[in-house]
């Protein structure tokens, strides 16, 4: 991975029909995946939710926006979260990192299998009031079936998603991981949209692609478009990146009833806060859990 770096791209076709994005992940994935421990579905999983995150993040116009993806799933996987925002930065983590399944009826890593049946929420933050909350139930589990389907139904934007994530079987690092949306913009002439039909038909796997093409992302979009006239007009590097902090991890134990407060204080251990998005360890000594008490009882009055 020496020159390797993770960064997606954005543009359209010269008809304006047409709009896409697509991104390769694999350094960011693999550095969540090793350092947590993550088994390969769990990996999958949530690389495939950070690429799409990042994508969807991508769309969104101010700064002080953010978006993020949340599947709360029946399977032994349980959940899933990604959030990002339009500068390339996300997070995510998986509710059950050990998760282990054989392969699904394709020999792949089943995913789907690991969360469905389960619901899928996307939820867009802004400063300016209320999140927004739209929720779907999940389609296949596989992540691009759920998100072309949220758009379709939830945007009214008909929309092509692929995610994937593949691993090295001696190593279990990761090999390939990013995705692509490519949506039709209004006024998208029918024999687009057949055109379009045609070439996903024809389409690899997404991390097959991106590993035979030395991790280029426009390699999605010359299969996808092909027959088309684009163009990319911008790219953007993208990073994992975590927000957590000392003050947000007192927030939490201030979130807590007085009486479980007072029950970590009694067994006189102290406590800790594991971040899940980046493996961060906030400890707390019976000192600070004491203070914390007080703080709590304070505002009480």
């Amino acid at each position: 991975m020496n020159d390797y770096k993770d960064y997606m791209i954005r543009g359209q076709d010269k008809d304006g029909q047409v709009r896409f994005f697509a991104v390769t992940t694999k350094k960011l994935v693999d550095e969540k995946v090793s350092s947590q421990h993550y088994s390969p579905i769990a990996g999958a999983g949530v690389g495939r939710l950070m690429s799409a995150a990042l994508m969807m993040g991508w769309m969104l116009k101010n700064k002080d926006e953010r978006i993020s993806i949340q599947i709360k799933g029946e399977g032994p996987m349980g959940g899933l979260v990604a959030s990002s925002n339009c500068e390339g930065l996300v997070k995510g983590y998986a509710e059950n990192p050990d998760v282990m399944l054989p392969p699904n009826e394709f020999g792949h890593l089943a995913v789907g299998d690991s969360l469905t049946p389960g619901r899928m929420s996307v939820i867009r933050y802004s400063s300016l009031g209320e999140p927004h909350v739209t929720t779907i139930d999940l389609v296949s589990g596989e992540i691009g079936d759920d998100l072309s389907y949220y758009f379709g139904q939830s945007e009214q934007t008909p929309s092509l998603v692929g995610v994937g994530v593949s691993f090295n079987k001696e190593d279990v690092r990761v090999k390939a991981a990013g995705g692509f949306i490519v949506q039709l913009l209004p006024g998208a002439k029918d024999e687009t949209i057949t055109k379009l039909e045609t070439n996903v038909l024809k389409m690899r796997s997404v991390s097959n692609v991106l590993h035979e093409n030395n991790d280029d992302p426009e390699a999605l979009i010359k299969l996808l478009l092909e027959g088309f006239d684009y163009e990319v007009t911008e790219t953007k590097d993208v990073f994992f990146h975590c927000d957590c902090s000392m003050e947000k991890s007192v927030k939490i134990l201030l979130s807590l009833s007085l009486g479980e407060l007072e029950d970590i204080e009694r067994e006189g251990k102290g406590t800790s806060i594991c971040c899940g998005f980046c493996g961060e360890e906030y400890k707390f000594s019976p000192a600070d859990i004491s203070a914390i008490i007080e703080k709590k009882k304070k505002a009480k009055k």
